[in-house]
């Protein structure tokens, strides 16, 4: 009460002297009217503001907000635990499957009456079992002395099959090689019958059937890998040679780590030539251990040649040979690296790897094997973004047994043969070789591949280098200027042959000195295209000795001028 009384005093006190102090102000003021307007028809108005009267609804409670009570009750079982073999999903991935063609057939035919024809067929349809058969023949029923008299045939006949595991794969094949000659490099002049007739060049066939099965490791990446085969190859010609050989082959490679391997291989051959001259049993074993090193780009090989051969030859230490192995290679980097080597071996010789040589082989004295007691090589290779890469080397190879080719002329008129060569060997040879390989490759559009090779012969006992050439050149190009369509332009290019020519001896009964005879450069131009109709569907066409040059690789035996042959191939 006190409080209110003292706040009504106060109010009071200060409402009095405002007003004293306003009858003061008016009494000694200068505005004595005033005038006040009131206006009716003013209206004052203001905006309407909505307004939310719903109210906000309220939010249910989480459930995991809520409290629960669990009873576990314990229920002991007396049982074995669950035995879980995991196994890795496997899923079968189909690769794309490619347009493959089982069959394909090529044929064609050209000048020098000269049919073409390439027959393939492979079974793939067994998943673990496949197989090919394949038949090729061309022939030439016209050359290039007196037509029909020089003609030329080669057929070829074969079949091959593998059977496949998880591990290996067993392999075999069999095959049927024909091959006929004519010896037209006889003078026409002295093949007279007896009424004086001219009786035609003699012919030769050459016939060879081979049979081979083994088994090899198809992984070829794991600790062990190997690899066996067995060979038979039965050989005739049409007069008194035969031969057959046996072979056994096999390796057996370990790589105990990445950078170290080791590998050992092993040839068993023997041979039964039998001539007009000899029946021989020739006999041929092998042994190659080596061992492999390699750290980044650094690649070392060291090994041995064990050879064992029985060939019969006077003056002869031992039928037991040991040559070493020794080979690296280091790639500084992509555009340049060297390599080196130094080894030895015996390169084994048949009388059918020489009539393959040389088709128009005679009688023969002797088969040997030739010796290779070392060869030194050092070389260069790199390449450059891919595009261009080359390759240089020197070696030196000296050899025991060299072998050459020379016609069987004699001062005798009776016994000279000029359509016939025989073997002969040179004791003691070493072979000087340089050689240089230049390859540019333009995307899929263009490929060059070339090589060169420069010879020189140190002979002993022969007095020139017969029918060897001093220097090669090969140069093959590939296009393919538009899709589907493929040109190939390659040279080859042959020179400084010599061959043995007539026999100049005045002494009857005795052979030698020999005329030399320089055989022309021999130079072959070959054009050859392919063009793709469809998928299935390609013609092509060839062309050899463009130029029409007069090219005689064995002395007497001029090739055949410029060659035409066109055709078609299809696959089904």
């Amino acid at each position: 009460m006190k409080k209110l009384a003292k706040t009504i005093l106060f109010t009071g006190i200060i409402g009095l002297t405002s007003g004293l102090a306003m009858a003061q102000t008016q009494e000694r003021g200068a505005v004595t009217d005033q005038e006040f307007v009131i206006r009716k028809d003013r209206v004052l108005t203001v905006p309407v503001q909505p307004r939310m009267y719903e109210k906000l609804p309220v939010l249910p409670k989480p459930t995991g907000l809520n409290e629960y009570k669990y009873l576990v009750s314990s229920y002991p079982l007396n049982l074995k635990p669950l035995d879980l073999k995991a196994e890795p999903s496997q899923k079968v991935y189909s690769p794309e499957r490619l347009d493959l063609y089982q069959g394909y057939i090529r044929a064609g035919y050209g000048n020098f009456a000269s049919p073409l024809l390439e027959a393939r067929y492979m079974g793939t349809d067994i998943t673990d079992f496949n197989y090919s058969l394949q038949l090729n023949h061309q022939s030439f029923g016209k050359g290039p002395v007196l037509g029909e008299e020089s003609k030329e045939s080669h057929t070829n006949l074969g079949f091959d099959g593998s059977y496949f595991t998880d591990l290996f794969e067993v392999y075999g094949g069999l095959s049927w090689n024909q091959d006929s000659y004519q010896f037209y490099g006889q003078d026409p002049r002295t093949a007279i019958d007896p009424q004086g007739l001219f009786a035609g060049f003699d012919g030769n066939v050459l016939e060879a059937i081979e049979v081979k099965a083994g088994i090899r490791e198809l992984e070829k990446v794991g600790p062990i890998s190997y690899e066996g085969q067995l060979s038979f190859r039965n050989f005739t010609d049409s007069y008194m040679v035969k031969e057959n050989q046996f072979g056994a082959e096999g390796s057996l490679t370990f790589r105990p780590t990445e950078d170290w391997a080791g590998k050992v291989g092993l040839s068993y051959f023997s041979t039964n030539p039998e001539d007009l001259n000899y029946s021989l049993k020739r006999t041929y074993f092998a042994v190659r251990p080596t061992i492999s090193y390699k750290y980044e780009a650094f690649n070392f090989t060291a090994g041995l040649n064990l050879v064992s051969e029985n060939d019969s030859l006077e003056d002869k230490s031992s039928d037991f040979h040991v040559f070493p192995v020794l080979k690296a290679n280091y790639q500084f980097a992509e555009e340049f690296g060297f390599f080196a080597e130094f080894s030895g071996d015996v390169q084994r010789n048949t009388y059918y790897s020489f009539v393959n040589e040389n088709p128009y082989l005679g009688p023969s004295d002797q088969l040997l094997n030739t010796i290779q007691n070392y060869k030194v090589e050092g070389g260069i290779e790199g390449q450059f973004n891919g595009a261009f890469s080359y390759r240089g080397a020197i070696n030196m190879s000296r050899y025991n047994q060299m072998h050459f080719f020379v016609n069987n002329y004699t001062n005798n008129l009776v016994t000279t043969d000029s359509a016939r060569f025989s073997l002969v060997y040179d004791e003691k040879t070493t072979v000087f070789n340089v050689n240089a390989e230049l390859g540019y490759k333009f995307s899929d559009m263009y490929t060059l591949n070339s090589r060169l090779d420069l010879y020189q012969y140190d002979l002993s006992t022969q007095a020139e280098a017969w029918n060897r050439p001093i220097w090669e050149l090969r140069v093959n190009n590939q296009f393919t200027p538009i899709a589907r369509l493929i040109v190939q332009a390659n040279l080859n290019l042959m020179g400084g042959v010599k061959a043995r020519g007539q026999d100049v001896s005045d002494i009857f009964g005795e052979s030698g000195p020999y005329e030399v005879v320089k055989l022309k450069t021999i130079t072959d131009l070959q054009l050859k295209a392919d063009y793709g109709i469809t998928d299935r569907i390609s013609i092509f066409a060839e062309g050899n000795n463009l130029l029409n040059a007069r090219n005689m690789r064995w002395l007497n035996y001029p090739v055949r001028g410029i060659q035409f042959i066109g055709g078609a191939s299809f696959k089904f």
